[in-house]
């Protein structure tokens, strides 16, 4: 295969963020300016509250400083008393397990299913026998921003009474039918609807959600009584106000992802190297990825390196391979070990033409 020379040629980028404009944020600051309400559950925040319920059809939320601390918060108000392991897949981005150990868990790590890159209640069911202690919880992550299976997880639940809670961190663009277990998703820049730091918690369980917002404003429930333990974890209204012009941009902005998925997904027919299922289709992602032949991993990142294109593995090798996790205690990780050297995030934001979509998938087999 012809790989074309990248001399003269400017490096193309991974991944540009982008955020609404100034210009766009400007009359909300200038609201923010005459109120003088600048956080603590502000005007800007219940109006983006409203708006991400509209967006996912969900019944109650929580706003959260980050993504992580969504998960961290969901996982210490779900998770069973007096247990410690929470299952989840090896194969996820390292926040994961941060989020896992600062809940008060340990990290038990599960592979995942090759085709759908996430964990699944088999794999979860297969390993329940041999575990040495009941699980408190199991956090299941959308890959990548995939909608998650919600009702195939309600469902374990029911059978075997081990909360879940869902790491949809990339999803908060895909996800439908928000059930009782708690959807958590990340609003930093790097995502689709982003807006520079924040999170979010969904729910239609409302008690759930009143105890969580509450957990964000130090366990405050009641004439400033704090009621549970939590933080100081909300977000300003500035925050809300780059949410806002956000969500009135978002239109707009999926359709030319869209467009640009379908770029890659055209030129990539009749090639081994693969897109997930339905990204660019069904849902939309900023971190797209390719799932290279078993023999083309080493020799794909080097044509790329070669050709001035930038690229990343998202979620790295494993949690396990990184240092701070590597003692924790796992299941067999076959396909994990095998999968994840495969998976390459290749350039895909708005700014992306036509002819650097050509010199990427040039690189691919």
């Amino acid at each position: 295969m012809h790989i074309p020379s990248s001399v003269g040629l400017a490096p193309v980028k991974v991944l540009i963020p982008r955020l609404p404009s100034a210009s766009a944020i400007l009359p909300r600051i200038l609201g923010i300016d005459a109120r003088r309400f600048y956080t603590n559950f502000g005007p800007l925040a219940t109006e983006f509250e409203e708006a991400l319920k509209a967006l996912v059809g969900a019944a109650g939320v929580t706003l959260t400083c980050n993504g992580t601390i969504a998960i961290e918060l969901a996982l210490r108000a779900r998770s069973t008393p007096g247990r410690r392991l929470c299952l989840m897949p090896a194969f996820t981005f390292i926040a994961s397990a941060h989020a896992v150990c600062n809940a008060g868990l340990e990290p038990f790590l599960l592979d995942v299913d090759a085709g759908s890159l996430a964990l699944t209640p088999e794999i979860v069911e297969a390993a329940l026998p041999s575990l040495a202690e009941p699980p408190a919880a199991v956090l299941v992550v959308s890959a990548f921003g995939a909608p998650p299976d919600l009702n195939i997880w309600a469902a374990f639940e029911s059978r075997h009474g081990i909360p879940v809670v869902f790491d949809a961190a990339a999803a908060v663009t895909s996800l439908s039918d928000i059930g009782a277990q708690p959807v958590c998703v990340s609003l930093h820049a790097t995502k689709v609807l982003g807006i520079g730091e924040g999170g979010a918690i969904f729910s239609s369980d409302l008690r759930l959600i009143e105890r969580l917002t509450a957990m964000t404003g130090f366990g405050f429930m009641w004439d400033r009584i704090s009621e549970v333990r939590g933080g100081n974890y909300r977000i300003s209204e500035y925050t809300a106000a780059i949410g806002l012009s956000a969500v009135e941009a978002l239109p707009a902005r999926q359709a030319r992802l869209r467009e640009v998925a379908a770029a890659y997904r055209r030129r990539l027919r009749g090639k081994e190297s693969r897109l997930q299922p339905g990204v660019g289709e069904a849902w939309v992602t900023m971190t797209l990825n390719v799932t290279v032949p078993p023999a083309e991993a080493h020799l794909t990142t080097e044509r790329f390196d070669a050709g001035g294109i930038d690229w990343r593995r998202w979620w790295g090798l494993g949690c396990h391979r990184h240092p701070a996790f590597a003692d924790v205690r796992r299941a067999d990780l076959s396909v994990t070990e095998a999968l994840a050297v495969r998976v390459i995030g290749v350039p895909f934001h708005d700014d992306l033409t036509e002819a650097e979509i050509d010199r990427v998938v040039a690189c691919l087999r």
